[in-house]
């Protein structure tokens, strides 16, 4: 058993190809962080510079939605995650097992919902954001790993979407060009996101 263990886990490839790896890596490294945040609470308070003025570590805490955008209470902001991760959940369970973009996507998407949802319930319905980014006294909305999992994924899964819509359209161009041309329909094989390379 031990040496099957190894050998997985010495095959970082296979284990990134494996789209619902992506929900608990997201999950893990969100909470890991936070909790090194909140060990660090004093520190954090005062900025830390990682890269000069454009990417600055600091302890805040966010009660709203997401980038504090929707200040709504912690029942509905509870009930909204629970709501959107079983969809997400179901989506992943019924799509193609060939697409595995679109299923990596959802599951980053799934571990950084999770990762805030576990913030809201057990600290006050606030969540631990660290990642200041921006230049001088311009700056991004603070944030953290589970939002960069939410955000990176679900651009993922639009440009997914919006390739598939693409070709759907394609397809049906070429087959009515044949079908003025009266030349016979040779239906394509079907394709998959997770081909692309």
């Amino acid at each position: 058993m031990g040496t099957s263990l190894r050998q997985w886990m010495g095959r970082p490839h296979q284990l990134l190809s494996r789209p619902w790896l992506w929900a608990p890596l997201v999950f893990v490294i969100d909470f890991v962080t936070k909790r090194l945040v909140l060990a660090n609470e004093e520190v954090l308070r005062a900025r830390v510079s990682i890269i000069g003025d454009l990417v600055r570590f600091i302890y805040v805490r966010n009660s709203g939605s997401a980038m504090d955008l929707f200040p709504v209470g912690r029942v509905t902001l509870i009930g909204v995650s629970v709501l959107a991760s079983l969809f997400i959940i179901y989506l992943y369970r019924t799509t193609d097992p060939r697409q595995r973009v679109r299923l990596g996507a959802m599951a980053a998407i799934l571990g950084g919902a999770l990762g805030n949802l576990v913030d809201r319930i057990f600290y006050d319905g606030s969540v631990v954001d660290f990642i200041d980014v921006g230049l001088g006294t311009h700056r991004f909305y603070t944030f953290n790993v589970a939002d960069i999992g939410v955000t990176i994924g679900g651009v993922i899964l639009f440009l997914c979407i919006l390739f598939e819509g693409r070709q759907v359209n394609e397809g049906r161009q070429a087959i009515e060009d044949r079908h003025e041309n009266n030349d016979p329909v040779i239906p394509e094989p079907p394709m998959s996101d997770g081909d692309v390379s």
